[in-house]
């Protein structure tokens, strides 16, 4: 149909064929709307790439901008289908009438592959009355047909049961409206089917080939135009498994799907088509032979490979148009991109050869594509970016601990923790072995520690062998000593890594010591070297956790008055109830206090409303105006008001400050 207006060179994003004009409209600058009014009506949009062989005609007139692979298009106009121009009419008047689904197909440009379906006898058989279903090459698909599946084409010309041109045709008329997800449909070739799948691209493919015009009306049926000629010989009565099995290429593969009986569990699966994604043996052989070995003998690094290479769904790559994911048959997604020379999955190149089964297909790879379970613990810090980390690993000479050996949990922290701290504190850690070691070790543990398995208050020894880690359970996080875990649960072959958004520093000091070294906590001090002696003293190493204290100034406790400050000290019980009060058993750094929630925290002495507004955090009306000073008790928080006992709370303490007392 011949192009009646001028070019629209627009970026394009993501629109589904099935988008309604009235949709799109409300979307388009006002300049594009009033272009395509100009059009008049029955006029649609047809999509294409400049300088490839991709195009696409749609059913809209106002038509959402959009991306494909990265690349400009350009819309142009012609008349809808079935429509016409009439000379003096506005835009597309004039209606065809319908002819059979042949000659509609040369109408439509498929003007070799009708010569061949008359070639071959079938003219009359295809133009009777009926509805069928009719999947038409263009004149360029047909033109680049393969060399081997030429010679086929020519052997089987002037043949009446040629099967080539019987699998193009199907005795029922199927519109695009009635495709799914995925859906077969049986042919006039004995029956063999063809798999159409519809995308949330908009793209629609069968057998894996471009449906590039569709649901154009015959009197006998439907036609729809396709960029290919369809194989009938590319299509497998054996099921993807069988296919894995029997093709050469896939030796360590079907070796690793046996050993795990991967073959049972996609059987068990269902009737969903699916993707496997099959790395060649040549794919395999790029992994060092002892590394592959290790990931082939652990069972569940195994599976966790065999799950990563098996998609839920049918690919098909005409039908990647942008950047997207996919899910595998373990629940993880995998990444997906396209530009113009085609299309990558998680980096690795996806070439075009594939083989369809019967229930689904299989794409052969060039690459594993190693999931993290499969993965050692450096290799997985290097996909997370984690350079910072990575380097001091190298300067520290624990390369080789941390990639063969294990299992080990690591709570990394991340790039932007690196460097928030101060730089000469980043230099130290790289100025030498020891330091860079020390640094690394002590963010280290042994075993997988989950977070399904950390209690609250959890005290694991670090790598180094002589600095604790304490865990904390907040509500939807997790702590370890002053950071939270942004991102948890990575587990690989030899342990696990958390991503955390601190850098830690062992606590090697007491929480006296602390406030004596800071200064300006004089009377915070004297209070409690009272309220820790005698026969009622309060103890602070009952129950052995950490404790978070909400440590005023002296300048908080000055604002009391000297009256209240002294008739304090000379009261034993109420002073204990005062100390009992900045005390909050557990340890809770800054972080864990998200913004616009109010947490309600108990203290020894009663409860205690915490709160962060903006970047403050507030202590009822005390703000803390220095955090996170960690200490072999647990963590101080510095606050400019003292936390006096509430009236209508208990006189006495309701439980014993608890903690490592004899160092406070």
């Amino acid at each position: 149909m011949k192009a009646y207006s001028l070019l629209i060179v627009v970026l394009v994003c993501c629109a589904s064929w099935s988008t309604v004009d009235a949709v799109n409209k409300s979307r388009l600058p006002a300049w594009h709307i009033r272009f395509a009014r100009q059009q008049g009506p029955n006029a649609c949009v047809v999509e294409e790439v400049p300088g490839t062989k991709w195009k696409i005609w749609t059913e809209c007139k106002y038509y959402l901008p959009r991306k494909i692979c990265g690349q400009k298009t350009v819309l142009r106009f012609e008349c809808c289908e079935g429509f016409h121009r009439v000379p003096g009419q506005e835009g597309c008047a004039g209606v065809k009438p319908l002819k059979n689904i042949l000659e509609t197909a040369r109408e439509l440009g498929a003007t070799d592959f009708v010569r061949y379906v008359e070639e071959s006898g079938l003219q009359k058989e295809w133009a009777r009355d009926g509805a069928f279903t009719l999947f038409a090459p263009t004149n360029e698909a047909f033109a680049n047909i393969p060399r081997e599946l030429r010679a086929r084409v020519d052997s089987f010309r002037g043949n009446i049961e040629n099967p080539i041109l019987r699998y193009h045709i199907s005795d029922r008329k199927i519109t695009s409206d009635t495709f799914q997800a995925d859906l077969t449909i049986p042919t006039l070739y004995n029956g063999n089917r063809l798999r159409i799948n519809k995308y949330s691209s908009g793209m629609l493919t069968v057998n894996c080939r471009t449906i590039v015009r569709k649901d154009q009306e015959a009197t006998n049926g439907v036609v729809h135009i396709i960029d290919s000629l369809l194989d009938p010989g590319a299509v497998m009565s054996r099921d993807v498994s069988e296919i894995v099995t029997s093709d050469g290429r896939f030796s360590v593969l079907a070796k690793a799907m046996e050993e795990s009986a991967f073959f049972n569990k996609l059987r068990s699966a269902g009737n969903a088509a699916i993707t496997i994604l099959a790395p060649s043996d040549e794919a395999f052989q790029k992994i060092p032979a002892s590394r592959l070995d290790a990931i082939l003998k652990d069972k569940e690094a195994r599976l966790a490979l065999l799950q990563n290479h098996v998609l839920v769904h049918p690919l098909c790559a005409p039908a990647i148009i942008d950047d997207h994911s996919m899910r595998t048959f373990a629940g993880n997604r995998l990444r997906l991109e396209c530009d113009a020379q085609g299309v990558s999955i998680e980096g690795s190149r996806l070439r075009n050869d594939f083989v369809l089964g019967s229930n689904g297909l299989v794409h052969m790879m060039d690459d594993v594509l190693l999931p993290n379970r499969a993965k050692n613990l450096l290799e997985l810090a290097e996909s997370e970016r984690l350079t910072t980390f990575m380097e001091l690993v190298k300067i520290g000479g624990v390369e080789e601990a941390f990639s063969k050996f294990g299992a080990y949990t690591i709570f990394i922290p991340s790039e932007a923790a690196f460097y928030s701290l101060p730089e000469a504190v980043l230099q130290d850690m790289r100025s030498s072995q020891e330091k860079a070691q020390a640094a690394i070790l002590y963010h280290a543990t042994q075993g997988r520690l989950l977070t399904n398995k950390i209690k609250d208050s959890e005290i694991v020894m670090s790598l180094d062998e002589e600095n604790p880690l304490r865990l904390s359970v907040y509500r939807k996080a997790i702590g370890v000593e002053c950071a939270v875990v942004e991102k948890a649960d990575m587990e690989g072959q030899n342990g696990v890594i958390h991503i955390i958004n601190r850098v830690m520093i062992p606590a090697n000091i007491s929480a006296g010591d602390l406030l004596r070294r800071e200064g300006n906590f004089k009377t915070f001090l004297q209070a409690m070297e009272l309220v820790m002696t005698g026969s009622d003293a309060l103890d602070l190493s009952a129950g052995g956790i950490s404790s978070t204290f909400f440590v005023p100034t002296d300048a908080a406790f000055e604002e009391l008055g000297a009256t209240v400050i002294e008739d304090a000290l000379k009261n034993r019980s109420f002073l204990k109830t005062i100390v009992a009060n900045h005390v909050v058993p557990g340890l809770f750094n800054s972080d864990s206090f998200k913004p616009n929630l109010i947490y309600k925290l108990p203290s020894m002495f009663g409860t205690l409303d915490v709160r962060r507004i903006e970047s403050t955090l507030k202590v009822r009306e005390a703000s803390v105006i220095k955090t996170d000073l960690m200490n072999t008790n647990g963590v101080i928080h510095v606050i400019d008001k003292v936390l006096m006992p509430e009236m209508d709370e208990p006189a006495e303490p309701l439980v014993q400050i608890r903690g490592d007392g004899a160092n406070f």
